[in-house]
């Protein structure tokens, strides 16, 4: 089996496209489960847990927003070889608290139960990027990224 979160959907994850293709095929939505990273998976339900409703991708309700999620790769947002194109990152807004304010809490205490597996966060940026990459967090900590 998969880990699959709770209260998120695969449309919040995918582009449209993928997500329609996905979900067209024999067992795609099983597939389009397990192509996550599920560290991932369980960081954004423990996040929305702890803080409340968040968004990832908005074209399902009409918002223009589809690659805050899995980016393909000849995706034209982020980096050539962006943590997202590895389905290990995700961009996060919150409807209760600034970018800000979660990242604040997840420096804080960075081996907490709900931040255990978040190995990266964006700086300086509206959103709330977290990811799962490889990295010794143990010895290291946590990677701060500040955009160009």
């Amino acid at each position: 089996m998969y880990y699959r979160p709770e209260n998120f959907q695969l449309y919040e994850l995918y582009p449209k496209d993928i997500f329609e293709k996905g979900m067209s095929e024999p067992n795609g939505e099983q597939k389009l489960w397990q192509m996550w990273d599920d560290r991932i998976l369980y960081t954004i339900q423990h996040l929305r847990n702890r803080f409340g409703s968040m968004v990832c991708n908005t074209w399902y309700w009409g918002g223009n927003s589809q690659y805050r999620g899995w980016r393909p790769f000849d995706c034209p947002e982020g980096e050539k070889f962006s943590i997202h194109k590895a389905w290990k990152a995700v961009d996060l807004i919150s409807k209760n608290f600034t970018a800000t304010d979660i990242r604040s809490q997840i420096l804080a205490d960075p081996f907490h139960e709900d931040f255990k597996y978040i190995t990266c966060v964006e700086m300086n940026v509206s959103w709330l990027h977290v990811d799962t990459r490889n990295r010794d967090k143990k010895n290291y900590g946590i990677l701060n990224v500040y955009p160009k």
